[in-house]
């Protein structure tokens, strides 16, 4: 069975591994995220004008409609406004009449109004969808990048992964929360012993310490200076 050092050593190879491979995505996934959004965006505002002009040509198809039914309550109430028996019935159709006018008016100079708009929501439509088109074509060139940068790494990364699990399933618990802790701290949370120096941070570690940490590979040590994992450099590591 492998001691801790040896363990935490492998970690960190693979650790280092699975960094390069992220690295050479770079900010690809965030850009695709971020074109994902712009997408989702100037869709939605191309669904919210297309309702407006389809509220226009809604009200457009009916207008005419509603005229003639205007209409034709404008001559039902003239011909009973000859059959009214007193002034107060005569007062009320005339009313009614009156209504119907305002209304007529308030439908014709929303037409007129509604032709202005339909006008520009065309023109405001059209861009929207320019401008979504555009959005459409750079995330697909993102997609693409970053499916072809990612496909040659897909099995590379998977066994890396596949290893680090197994590998950290094997290293005792407290150990383990340690390295990831000071993993938070830096990417390289495990490091060779150089010269008597910690490849880290290169500064200086006392040779009696050395000759500790070659003698207790069971247990972690840390540089007092830069707070990593030490471990001697001729330690043999997995290959990855």
């Amino acid at each position: 069975m492998q001691s801790l050092m040896n363990q935490l050593a492998d970690l960190a190879a693979i650790d280092n591994e699975l960094d390069e491979l992220h690295e050479e995505l770079g900010d690809l996934p965030k850009e695709v995220k971020s074109h994902e959004k712009t997408v989702k965006m100037r869709s939605a505002l191309v669904d919210e004008t297309q309702n407006l002009v389809n509220e226009l040509h809604t009200f457009t198809s009916n207008a005419q409609i509603m005229l003639q039914e205007i209409k034709d309550k404008e001559a039902q109430y003239a011909e009973q406004q000859f059959q009214v028996r007193n002034n107060r019935e005569f007062d009320a159709i005339t009313k009614e009449i009156e209504n119907l006018r305002d209304e007529r008016a308030r439908i014709i100079e929303e037409q007129r109004t509604s032709g202005v708009k339909a006008e520009n929501l065309a023109q405001i439509l059209a861009q929207q969808k320019l401008d979504l088109a555009d959005a459409v074509e750079v995330l697909n060139e993102k997609e693409k990048e970053l499916s072809d940068l990612s496909s040659g790494h897909n099995d590379v990364l998977k066994a890396l992964m596949q290893k680090r699990i197994d590998l950290a399933n094997s290293i005792n618990v407290n150990s383990l929360a340690d390295y990831e802790r000071i993993r938070t701290f830096h990417t390289e949370a495990a490091v060779p012993l150089r010269k008597n120096s910690c490849t880290g941070c290169f500064s200086a570690v006392p040779p009696q310490k050395i000759v500790e940490i070659r003698n207790n590979m069971n247990k972690m040590f840390l540089c007092e200076h830069c707070g990593r994992i030490l471990f001697p450099e001729d330690i043999k590591k997995v290959t990855v």
